[in-house]
């Protein structure tokens, strides 16, 4: 079944409480290899994956859309270093273009999951979809299954028009909870090794994220 309602933080740009999850993993995103599978322009998937206080720009007309007569969109998003991912947020088109469901697995290699086979393999975790135009839900993970991650995989197969030929769009895509210092493909060194790094345990926040913890 999918996650039902109880799963969505509802907050505003101001909230700091203790119902928010977490720090922005914008800066945790390895936006180079962020990659998608049936968008009319791939690099957009990156574009879209943006620093929180950003969320509401309309990126001058070019979200992440569907090719056309097609809603299903698939994207993955792999990570600097490991995180903890505590929630998502979605932010999508009008005229019934936001997505209406998104499917998410952790640590999958890129094209593992695929349009092919997407539609029938089993999630980490599912989530039904508001339409969210002012960035106010966030979608909270199961903490159990969302740590060690180097890396999501999100389908969304619909959007609120339920048009089989529709297309979904999105323009806002972001997550939060935290990082750590198991950076891939850096040079530990004795000094590093030796010297704390206040970016070992917290994601950037000068993107005016929240840094409030579940």
């Amino acid at each position: 079944p999918m996650a039902n309602r109880g799963d969505v933080c509802s907050h505003d740009h101001d909230c700091g409480g203790e119902d928010c999850g977490g720090s922005s993993l914008h800066g945790w995103v390895d936006h180079p290899r962020v990659s998608c599978q049936n968008a009319q322009e791939e690099s957009a998937a990156a574009r879209v994956i943006r620093p929180w206080d950003e969320r509401l720009s309309f990126l001058n007309g070019n979200p992440l859309r569907s090719d056309d007569q097609d809603p299903e969109l698939l994207v993955h998003v792999p990570f600097t270093a490991d995180v903890t991912v505590r929630g998502l947020m979605v932010v999508g088109g009008g005229s019934g273009k936001a997505p209406s469901k998104v499917k998410v697995w952790v640590n999958k290699p890129p094209g593992e999951i695929n349009l092919d086979n997407a539609t029938r393999r089993t999630p980490t975790q599912q989530f039904d979809l508001a339409e969210d135009f002012r960035g106010e839900l966030e979608y909270q993970t199961d903490i159990t299954k969302f740590t060690a991650v180097s890396s999501l995989t999100l389908f969304f197969p619909t959007n609120h028009a339920h048009d089989a030929e529709g297309t979904t769009e999105i323009s806002f895509l972001g997550f939060r909870g935290d990082g750590s210092g198991n950076k891939r493909n850096a040079i530990v060194t004795a000094v590093y090794e030796t010297k704390p790094m206040a970016g070992d345990h917290k994601a950037p926040a000068e993107d005016g994220a929240p840094s409030a913890i579940l």
